[in-house]
């Protein structure tokens, strides 16, 4: 696990009616870890809750990291806590930049796609091939007309002559976005990246694989997963094997596998505990699960699984623990 940070809030402001951009600044030191662009950090809260959030500070200005935080209707600890109760001043822990979302090294076209409050990874993007002077579109859905971080993608866009955007504003039915429209002025395998909801990246995606892009050129990242309700029995019984131990736990379907192994003595770290940061990813040797996260691929499935939100389908899973 990455070393923690010692950071102090440096600034708050609001980016929207329910948007805040939060910069924080070392204590220790007067530089902080590089991070690449579409990078993120843990933020530890003082409650014990763990969440992450994208940086959106320039990559080349290591004396703060900037995050933009949503105030989420229903909040679990995390953004709810940071709109009502830190003020500039606070001390905070967090984790060196973690990235699971990172922009590719080429020098071919980008298509930058945002929904909402995914626009904070996106929008490091953005500056970052500003830098570069690379060719992208950007299309940014958002709901309210105030737009969040315009005047930054507006100065990055100056910035890049290779560049254009587009916003629209609204919802789903009412907003104009067309990602087949978008899509047919591409070129087939131009890698796209985007980031949002569950539902939006699955309705970019799909549209992309029906014409005719390939998964490897499908960049995605996910604030909130869709997961579905699994119809799962609740009185019957399976077990855990621990590989390294031969030990056997008894967990019925419906259990949280996470919770089961930590409250058996196995220190399983977890933090989005809805399957789409990696923190709490086992191995598995033997058995069968019930997939339901928003980072491991079918082939990652074979071996690894999110305890924090798979369940367990076989009568029997070996944790390579």
């Amino acid at each position: 696990m990455n070393n923690l940070i010692d950071v102090r809030i440096k600034q708050m402001r609001y980016e929207s009616d329910n948007i805040l951009s939060i910069q924080l600044v070392p204590i220790h030191t007067k530089l902080l870890p590089h991070f690449n662009s579409g990078a993120h950090i843990d933020f530890h809260f003082p409650h014990g809750k763990v969440r992450q959030y994208s940086l959106i500070s320039p990559l080349q200005d290591r004396r703060y990291y900037e995050i933009g935080v949503l105030k989420e209707p229903q909040s679990l600890g995390g953004s709810r806590y940071i709109h009502e109760q830190l003020r500039v001043g606070d001390l905070i822990k967090i984790s060196e930049p973690r990235n699971l979302f990172e922009l590719d090294d080429t020098d071919q076209k980008v298509l930058l796609i945002a929904g909402g409050i995914g626009i904070t990874p996106i929008l490091s993007m953005w500056s970052s091939l500003a830098i570069d002077q690379r060719k992208c579109d950007l299309h940014y859905c958002i709901r309210q007309p105030n737009i969040p971080f315009i005047d930054r993608i507006d100065e990055f866009h100056i910035m890049n002559r290779n560049s254009h955007y587009v916003t629209y504003i609204g919802n789903q039915q009412t907003n104009g976005f067309d990602i087949a429209a978008v899509l047919q002025q591409e070129k087939v395998n131009t890698h796209i990246y985007v980031c949002g909801s569950g539902h939006f990246i699955q309705y970019v995606e799909a549209q992309a694989l029906a014409m005719q892009w390939t998964k490897e050129f499908i960049h995605k990242e996910c604030f909130k997963n869709p997961m579905t309700e699994l119809l799962l029995a609740s009185d019957q019984e399976h077990s855990l094997e621990i590989a390294s131990t031969g030990q056997k736990i008894s967990l019925l379907q419906t259990d949280n596998i996470a919770e089961v192994l930590n409250k058996a003595g196995y220190v399983v770290p977890m933090s989005c505990e809805q399957g789409i940061c990696g923190t709490c990813t086992l191995r598995y040797t033997g058995g069968e699960l019930h997939h339901q996260d928003m980072i491991l691929n079918e082939t990652d499935h074979l071996t690894m699984f999110t305890p924090c939100c798979s369940k367990i389908k076989s009568q029997h899973l070996i944790i390579d623990l």
